[in-house]
């Protein structure tokens, strides 16, 4: 079949960068935690379940509450998460059925999950994802401060799915086939990180207010495969002449702004609240196209020009388009209740530098998060007209290539606290959340998974000198997202009869996740 214009599918691909993440990589959190991230950046605030914005006593809070940088002395902050995240997805056709071959190769490459093929089941590679936070704040008067923070949204920025899974053929011969995941995604390597510098003021010993800048920078890196043409036959590799497509695209300058207010009513009690509004990601794109990838075996094709030029398979362009993630707003409200260790030590503003090592004999936090999250309906991928696909008849890069996520809005819950053990020397700290869930299981994809969160974390301080320094570990648990093989999301295609779209959905199936990370945190007080 001619190939008049293949729609090729960055769909998949693109979310996930998201990294952020797609867009993604490195840090994001107490605040409510959008689609893009994971609660919860910094190491104090992951060993409290992300329940912060209220206590917010390091420089962090530049960026995740600044109206308390007001009562924090001048200072430094440097932290990183060691992040392992474990994924699997499991393909699945309608009303839970293997996804079927084609007729041309049921009899001898059989499918994923039945008997004689591969299993159903792939799973991301595994990995440590390092991602750091670094912040200072600078106590300019005793109701001024200056602040920056330099982090990025609290996810992994990096996944690896495998292009080929191996099996054994009937007979007897170790090979592999395509993938079941790779119109959804093969790859991702994306940077996010959100340079913050931020302004707090106290008018009042009890109230104190901030506003930071944000200027975000995003770079994504991602690949996956389209249908050269659509046809019957679920993921068939021959009869869809499978293309594999990687998309780059980076966004230099990504506005936003954080708002932060801190109250103490009490000498016992503070409230903090804090909201944030970022503008979408919008990345100039390149573009690298390899047609004519598998054999008819269905392992990869290592001489497809064979006769011919060399790459007469690949098309590479810059500048071929543009990409558009939205980036939801989010804002958080927190409680806390300290009870000090002696005498009430008076209101948290104003002047008077709090220190709840010294001060408290603990405390204990509810914070209630919102995210924004249904301004994500679809990432938006568009390519300039008329960009031919080398190795293919006649084909063209698709002017719309956007993948639906149709979102919906998240809230949630954190609890956490602090003890402290030795007055000034050593602090424990416990904490949990929850988070509803933030979208329908027909819309599964690779990019990020919205099902229910619900984290449980620890971790402690050791003051030496002006140093604090702080450790923490959180396991993160997910809701599965599974459509029971009934997924809606059709890849792109070269066949005008189908509406440029494949004739199955590519994302039946159920995606299972859980995170584990732990961090370490030095700050340095002046």
């Amino acid at each position: 079949m001619s190939l008049r214009r293949w729609k090729g599918r960055w769909r998949g691909s693109l979310a996930g960068a998201a990294g952020a993440a797609l867009v993604l990589t490195a840090g994001g959190a107490a605040r409510a935690s959008s689609g893009l991230d994971s609660p919860e950046a910094g190491v104090v605030q992951l060993g409290r379940g992300g329940a912060w914005v209220a206590r917010a006593d390091d420089p962090l809070a530049a960026y995740m509450n600044p109206a308390a940088l007001a009562t924090q002395a001048t200072g430094v902050h440097l932290g990183v998460h060691f992040m392992l995240q474990e994924q699997c997805y499991t393909r699945k056709g309608p009303g839970g059925a293997p996804v079927p071959p084609s007729a041309s190769a049921s009899d001898i490459i059989p499918a994923p999950g039945t008997p004689g093929g591969p299993d159903a089941e792939v799973c991301a590679e595994g990995g440590v994802f390092p991602n750091p936070q670094l912040a200072a704040a600078l106590r300019v008067s005793d109701r001024l401060a200056v602040g920056f923070a330099l982090l990025g949204p609290h996810g992994v920025g990096n996944q690896e799915w495998p292009e080929s899974v191996p099996y054994t053929s009937q007979f007897g011969a170790e090979t592999t086939q395509p993938a079941p995941q790779r119109y959804l995604l093969t790859s991702i390597d994306s940077l996010i990180i959100h340079p913050t510098l931020s302004v707090s003021f106290a008018p009042t010993p009890e109230l104190s207010v901030g506003v930071g800048f944000v200027w975000g920078v995003a770079i994504i890196d991602f690949v996956n495969f389209a249908e050269g043409t659509a046809a019957e036959g679920g993921d068939d590799f021959n009869t869809h002449q499978d293309l594999k497509s990687r998309l780059q695209g980076r966004d230099l300058f990504v506005p936003g702004f954080v708002l932060g207010g801190l109250w103490s009513p009490s000498s016992r009690f503070d409230v903090g609240a804090w909201f944030k509004w970022q503008d979408a990601v919008r990345a100039s794109t390149d573009v690298h196209i390899e047609s004519r990838y598998w054999t008819p075996a269905g392992v990869q094709n290592d001489n497809p020009c064979a006769g011919e030029a060399p790459n007469c398979n690949v098309t590479d362009e810059d500048d071929a388009g543009t990409l558009k993630l939205p980036i939801p707003m989010e804002a958080k409200l927190g409680v806390r209740y300290h009870h000090p260790r002696g005498a009430p030590a008076g209101a948290g503003a104003g002047g008077r530098v709090r220190d709840p090592m010294i001060e408290d004999l603990f405390d204990v936090e509810v914070d209630v998060t919102w995210a924004n999250n249904s301004a994500v309906d679809r990432l938006e991928v568009r390519f300039k007209d008329g960009i031919p696909v080398r190795g293919t008849d006649v084909g063209f890069v698709p002017r719309n290539a956007d993948v639906p996520h149709e979102w919906k809005d998240v809230v949630g819950v954190r609890l956490g606290g602090d003890f402290v053990a030795l007055p000034g020397l050593l602090a424990l700290r416990a904490g949990g959340f929850f988070e509803t869930k933030g979208q329908d299981d027909d819309y599964l994809n690779l990019d990020f998974n919205l099902g229910w969160r619900a984290g449980v974390g620890g971790g402690a301080t050791v003051r030496v000198g002006p140093v604090d320094v702080s450790a923490a570990y959180q396991h993160t648990f997910y809701g599965k997202i599974d459509n029971g093989g009934d997924g809606v999301i059709k890849v792109l295609a070269g066949d005008a009869a189908t509406g440029f779209h494949s004739v199955q959905a590519v994302n039946g199936g159920r995606l299972e996740t859980s995170l584990n990370e732990f961090a370490v945190s030095g700050t340095v007080r002046f």
